[in-house]
């Protein structure tokens, strides 16, 4: 079994058979899988979002391979299981790409069957298959099975929007019902209040102090080499030998803390700066910034570090925060720590993360996205060309060749998108923004057509809206009511909001949470979001 040396180092990456050359592969390969193994298709394409944003050349730093953070050992997603399935050499599997897909379609339909009496699930029941989800996570803890769990669907039910290797939009958003899952995070109370949840790191993986602002001076910023959820599991375990105060997520910045501000992480490497620091991971890898740095990622950490600085009085300049390249310790070649590390990579904006957290309070600004459908969001053709423009401020653009129109830099507040195409008449959707992307899709009926039965225009929701589904109206007796397809305009929303827990008693040190207490929470919309530039 491959050990973590020092968490956040850029791996040696094991090169596959690239993808470059074939634009259309990935989905293919997916279509393929799903159709050999009987598995759902856009739960398969989850997990690979989750494990690598559909990198097939990664390394993780816990030691798992390819685009499903396949690792070795008993313990799925087990490399040494996927290759016993589909009989190949499990170092051919490492080696090739399409057959990390149809390994992971292999694992996914064994336990499929393990959690359903022997038999697959229905292929086209999504939430059948939640236990075969769970039980690939790999997670030991329940809790960390749960959320695992919830984010791969989560992520089915918004799809994947983004900019790739393989092209855009990648999946499309699935009709699932995710009301009745809730995720119990652990109820211990965080240091910031912009923390979602502490998750005790091992006590194996830190050091037990009582420092304060006398002795905290820098904040040092990592890159996970791995996923979020892999990252809080792999600090929770006891052979890592590492761990942070706080872990990143890339989709919508949200935090999980994991070890107190008063003691000390082993993140970089270099003891006297571990002493002195508060260490925060960033999900992702730093061979890929483009898909993996999000604006959300980049304002919430930004309002994290200056939440520590202003607690343990860290000054606001790249002289206290700091990369893990510039941590001293490296003894042969470029980086920082013991190990010599890279990230946060070339790839970290640092003017635009400093720029933030010298005016995080009055970052107030984001995107606009949507689309301009014919007659139909989910079904209608995308009206390529359409002019769109802003009411208030008249700034203008066209739809892009890929169905979308954007909106960069828009300062916070409500706005009515209007959209206009040859032999359709106008319309429009209003929105309020609130964060670094909102969405605002517009259907346009032919200049013979009334729209919908109140005539009224009919506005988006902040979903994006790619679907082969059709949406059902579950509520047909209210005249004068917009349908629920023109009502939604994407898939269903999760009830709730997100809660923060600084208001939760609490210990807020380093042991794992007792199951007494429990808070439940539902998790906040996820979505692939574009680096404004």
């Amino acid at each position: 079994m491959l050990l973590l040396v020092s968490l956040a180092f850029a791996l040696p990456s094991v090169k596959t058979v690239g993808p470059a050359a074939h634009p259309n592969a990935l989905t293919a390969a997916f279509d393929a899988a799903a159709d050999e193994f009987g598995v759902p298709k856009p739960l398969l394409m989850s997990i690979a979002w989750e494990a690598s944003h559909f990198d097939p050349d990664v390394q993780s730093a816990w030691g798992g391979y390819g685009m499903f953070d396949l690792r070795e050992g008993e313990q799925d997603p087990s490399l040494e299981h996927a290759a016993a399935l589909l009989e190949v050499n499990p170092n051919a599997m490492v080696a090739d790409w399409q057959l990390q897909v149809r390994g992971a379609a292999a694992i996914l339909a064994d336990q499929g069957r393990l959690s359903n009496g022997g038999v697959l699930p229905a292929q086209d029941n999504l939430l059948a298959w939640w236990d075969a989800v769970r039980a690939f996570s790999g997670r030991e803890e329940p809790v960390l099975q749960e959320q695992y769990t919830a984010y791969v669907f989560e992520s089915a039910a918004q799809g994947v929007v983004q900019d790739t290797r393989w092209g855009a939009v990648l999946l499309d958003p699935q009709d699932i019902d995710l009301s009745d899952y809730v995720v119990i995070p652990p109820p211990t109370a965080t240091d910031s209040s912009l923390a979602y949840q502490f998750y005790a790191a091992s006590t194996s993986n830190y050091s037990d102090y009582s420092r304060g602002s006398g002795t905290i001076d820098m904040v040092v910023i990592h890159t996970v080499q791995g996923s979020y959820s892999g990252c809080y599991s792999w600090f929770a375990n006891s052979s890592a030998g590492a761990s942070a105060h706080y872990v990143v997520r890339s989709s919508d910045g949200q935090i999980t803390q994991m070890v107190s501000e008063a003691d000390v992480g082993w993140h970089a490497g270099h003891w006297d700066t571990n002493y002195r620091s508060v260490g925060i991971e960033h999900e992702g890898y730093v061979s890929d910034p483009g898909t993996w740095y999000t604006d959300a990622m980049y304002s919430k950490s930004a309002a994290l570090t200056v939440d520590i600085a202003a607690r343990q009085g860290v000054s606001l300049d790249r002289s206290h925060i700091i990369g893990h390249y510039e941590v001293p310790g490296c003894s042969s070649g470029s980086g920082g720590g013991a190990s010599c590390h890279t990230d946060p990579g070339s790839g970290w904006d640092w003017d635009y993360y400093m720029d933030l957290i010298n005016g995080v309070t009055s970052t107030s600004g984001g995107e606009i996205i949507g689309v301009v459908a014919d007659s139909d969001i989910y079904n209608g053709a995308r009206l390529v060309g359409a002019t769109v423009w802003i009411g208030e401020t008249g700034d203008s653009t066209t739809v892009e060749s890929d169905g979308y129109y954007r909106f960069d830099d828009i300062p916070f507040g409500s706005y009515t998108m209007h959209a206009s195409y040859p032999g359709y008449a106008e319309g429009t959707c209003t929105k309020t923004t609130s964060s670094s992307q909102d969405w605002c899709s517009i259907v346009l009926y032919p200049e013979t057509s009334t729209g919908d039965d109140t005539g009224e225009p009919v506005e988006d929701t902040d979903e994006p809206v790619d679907t082969d589904e059709p949406v059902e109206d579950t509520d047909p007796g209210d005249p004068g009511d917009p349908s629920d397809d023109e009502e939604r305009l994407g898939p269903p929303a999760i009830p709730g909001q997100l809660t923060r827990m600084d208001d939760v008693s609490g210990c807020g040190c380093a042991t794992t949470p007792g199951p007494g207490a429990a808070i439940w929470l539902a998790l906040a919309p996820l979505l692939g979001l574009r680096r404004r530039r």
